[in-house]
């Protein structure tokens, strides 16, 4: 029968430990070993570290642990000199069973080649699930706490804002970040001045601003570190701007900024933009979202394409030295047959339709309506008249300066509220209209990519189907026709009650 091969395991913290110095506990390693008549692989010794520092951070033990398929068990003089909590005992644990590894202690009953040791491990993994629950609990009781106290308790934070002592002296909180918030204001203001949100990130980026990870990474570092170099995107400037921190709010985990006991979001923070300017860099962010073009190198006709079996859009694609277009699902998903059509060719096809075929069908132009809601400008003119109420209730106004102070200024929020509950609410939106003018008339002259936009405002795309194998001609398998099913069926029963 093979004898057993094992590692040796020894720690000390501190190099003045006589009773239990890596020399000693190395006589004692391997007297046990030749007692048992086991084989000694190697030998491992991590000197002045810690028993509270994890195993899997300690030098030698790390390498040892990346070694266990050579061994069957561990030997170690104590179990301190293993582990210091019960813990990372259960864990080191679980690892060396999972790999057919036993550990064995000098000094204690723990054999786990042995039936008593099994027992007296499933006895240590049951005080270690114990107090993993415990640590779990003290730490989601501190997370609530710190909540309550307005802590910050960790994680990423939004950008316009950055971590501070907390005013209590402990913990830390978060406070506006000046510097950012100039961003902010600057990224508001290129927005609602037309700037895409891809190409304020190009200026960011040209300029070295911090992203909000690195300048996250920044404060949470110590030691003067640099962060990870990362780069703005558009998507990343439309987060900022779509974030409602930048209103002064506490947004939860719900994504719902934090209410008051009046049911009206808190202001935590100081508003980086005022109400009128966040109407104003919404809705610049829905008409961009809404106009968004494609690429410059993109065929002209993608923005209306679709596959004739599973609706997806098409791709660009090159087959046999031709330019071409294709179902654009990914290869797991992609349907067989598949559609494939040669860009020239339908391009010729579709330019003859919508000229002799639709031609006399009307051009329909979309317009952007920013639209006009007063309901946060309510609610806020609403909380003014409920604080001034509350302050007058409390005795807070004295004299007649501030009797005719509160008179003034209850009176302008009275009339305001009035204007309000006046005015007609309108969300922003999109209206279509005739321009008077048909295909035929405006097609030739257009660019192409003026003729997919009209082909998008009359609500037209083109279907391309399978060939199955065949040279079929494009007007055999291409259809231009309504985008929206229901609205095609529809007219199709219009156009059959019109012919009774």
């Amino acid at each position: 029968m093979d004898r057993m091969r094992v590692f040796t395991y020894r720690r000390i913290s501190r190099v003045t430990e006589r009773t239990t110095s890596i020399e000693r506990q190395g006589e004692h390693l391997v007297a046990e070993c030749d007692r048992r008549g086991w084989v000694i692989v190697d030998d491992f010794a991590d000197e002045g570290v810690s028993g509270a520092t994890d195993p899997s951070e300690r030098p030698y033990m790390s390498k040892m642990l990346a070694r266990l398929d050579e061994v069957d068990g561990i030997v170690f003089y104590r179990l301190d000199r293993l582990c210091r909590s019960t813990l990372a005992f259960a864990e080191l644990m679980d690892l060396c069973k999972a790999r057919g590894v036993a550990l064995v202690s000098c000094t204690e009953p723990l054999d786990l080649s042995s039936p008593m040791g099994v027992a007296m491990a499933e006895i240590i993994a049951v005080f270690a699930k114990l107090e993993r629950a415990m640590i779990r609990e003290r730490s989601m009781d501190a997370r609530r706490k710190g909540l309550e106290d307005r802590k910050f308790v960790g994680g990423r934070f939004p950008y316009g804002l950055t971590p501070a002592p907390h005013p209590s002296g402990k913990g830390r909180t978060l406070v506006r970040d000046e510097e950012a918030v100039k961003v902010i204001r600057r990224m508001a203001a290129m927005v609602i001045a037309g700037h895409s949100a891809t190409a304020i990130a190009k200026i960011l980026n040209a300029e070295k601003v911090l992203t909000s990870r690195q300048k996250g990474a920044t404060a949470k570092r110590s030691g003067g570190r640099e962060a990870q170099a990362t780069y703005w995107r558009g998507n990343a400037v439309r987060a900022v701007l779509r974030n409602q921190v930048q209103l002064g709010y506490r947004v939860l985990a719900n994504g719902r900024p934090e209410t008051g006991s009046d049911g009206l979001p808190l202001v935590v923070w100081e508003p980086v933009l005022t109400w009128d300017e966040w109407e104003a860099v919404q809705s610049a962010l829905d008409t961009m979202a809404a106009t968004r073009t494609v690429r410059h190198d993109a065929y002209w006709l993608q923005p209306v394409l679709r596959c004739g079996v599973c609706d997806a859009s098409m791709t660009q694609t090159v087959a046999h030295g031709r330019n071409g277009l294709k179902c654009a699902q990914p290869n797991e998903r992609r349907h067989k047959p598949s559609p494939f059509i040669r860009a020239d060719d339908l391009t010729e096809w579709v330019n003859e339709q919508m000229v002799s075929v639709l031609g006399f069908m009307p051009i329909i132009e979309s317009v952007w309506r920013p639209g006009n809601t007063s309901a946060q400008e309510q609610r806020e003119v609403a909380s003014s008249i409920k604080r001034l109420r509350e302050d007058r209730a409390a005795g807070l106004y004295e004299g007649e300066e501030d009797e005719a102070e509160f008179q003034a200024t209850m009176s302008a929020l009275l009339a305001r509220r009035r204007v309000l509950s006046e005015e007609t609410s309108e969300e922003p939106h999109w209206e279509t209209r005739d321009t008077g003018k048909v295909f035929r008339s405006v097609w030739s002259s257009s660019s192409p990519q003026a003729r997919a936009a009209m082909m998008q405002s009359a609500g037209l795309v083109v279907r391309i189907d399978p060939a199955g194998g065949l040279r079929l001609p494009v007007g055999e398998r291409a259809r231009i026709e309504p985008d929206d099913p229901a609205a095609q069926h529809l007219a199709a029963i219009e156009a059959e009650e019109m012919e009774d």
